[in-house]
């Protein structure tokens, strides 16, 4: 464990849930209507083009005004709270086709797309396929269990809400910073082993030449940042895989306590996701998760969320140990899971 690291309290991401849930304007906004306008102008001509959907960029998705707002997202997301929330997005006015454009054509302000699996999906669907998670090849999006916090493998994650489950699928933020903050003053003896390397299951989406597991701590601290990464369900899985690094008695305690401090109902933040709601987490600062859920029988009607994972410009320099996991540390084009038979897509349907 590093012994430099400075007093983080005080920064922006040190937030509790318990605080910010008390002042919303701080992380929502809700489009108005001349921006609502403008996107339904950008799809028109993105439409007229007839361009392949996964090369939406800023050039050809032009928001003169926007534009501004969003790239500037960006920037709240590296240096202040690591999330905001984007709400009124009226999706019941259009086809799916065009919510991927307008939703791809948004966060092309953030970051790039990258592949969200071996598939090489860009765009993403969160929707209970009926999986169970003891198949090992199966992810927690792909059925209805919780989640519980995690990060993803990108330096953004965004969801966008187009259906609601019938009960539960509430949305769980908690600061990283905080959880260290936390764990240093009530586990001090435990905190070195959050800095040691530790092995997670890739669920059979294995790079060429890679193992199907990986190894990096959960917290490190370089180019004075504080970055974390974590799935506690996907380093449980991991311990099957030969040759995989073994916990010890005290790793597993202080997992246990990491868990503890972000199932805190002061530290973590909920929000209930609405029906055109865009939600946008810096996976580095972030984590984040999901509660379980009960769907509705009529397919139509299932909880249904899309979702885009995101590489920034201009962010923060990552450990060369990330590269294991991202594919790649050069800023802005790092992040995702690419296997041999990847290739790159943006389908409309889960």
């Amino acid at each position: 464990m590093k012994n430099n690291i400075p007093d983080l309290s005080e920064l922006p991401i040190s937030w509790k849930g318990k605080s910010l849930s008390k002042n919303q304007k701080s992380w929502i906004k809700i489009f108005e209507k001349k921006e609502i306008i403008e996107l339904e102008n950008a799809l028109k001509n993105y439409l007229k083009n007839d361009e392949d959907i996964s090369k939406i960029n800023r050039n050809n998705f032009n928001l003169p005004n926007l534009s501004n707002f969003l790239i500037n997202l960006g920037n709240e997301l590296k240096h202040g709270l690591g999330f905001y929330l984007l709400r009124g997005l009226p999706i019941e006015k259009y086809k799916i086709k065009e919510l991927a454009i307008i939703y791809l054509g948004i966060g092309s302000y953030i970051g790039s797309p990258r592949s969200q699996n071996a598939k090489g999906h860009l765009l993403g669907h969160v929707k209970d396929l009926g999986l169970k998670l003891k198949n090992k090849d199966v992810r927690v999006y792909q059925t209805n269990e919780r989640q519980h916090f995690h990060t993803d493998s990108s330096d953004v994650v965004s969801l966008l809400c187009l259906k609601q489950a019938k009960l539960g699928g509430l949305s769980m933020l908690c600061s990283t910073i905080t959880v260290y903050n936390e764990f240093k003053k009530k586990y001090p003896t435990l905190l070195k082993y959050l800095f040691k390397p530790i092995s997670r299951d890739r669920r059979g989406e294995i790079p060429i030449g890679g193992k199907p597991y990986y190894n990096l701590s959960v917290l490190h601290w370089y180019k004075n940042k504080l970055t974390g990464v974590y799935h506690r369900g996907y380093i449980n899985s991991a311990q099957n895989y030969k040759g995989a690094i073994k916990l010890s008695k005290n790793h597993k305690l202080a997992l246990d306590k990491f868990d503890e401090i972000t199932n805190d109902k002061n530290i973590n933040l909920k929000m209930n996701f609405l029906p055109g709601d865009i939600q946008f987490v810096y996976n580095h600062s972030i984590l984040h998760d999901r509660t379980s859920f009960i769907d509705w029988e009529d397919d139509n009607k299932k909880r249904h969320l899309l979702r885009l994972w995101l590489s920034l410009p201009e962010d923060r320099p990552l450990p060369v140990a990330f590269a294991e996991r991202y594919g790649s540390i050069e800023i802005g084009n790092r992040g995702g899971i690419i296997t041999k038979d990847t290739k790159l897509q943006v389908p409309l349907s889960p």
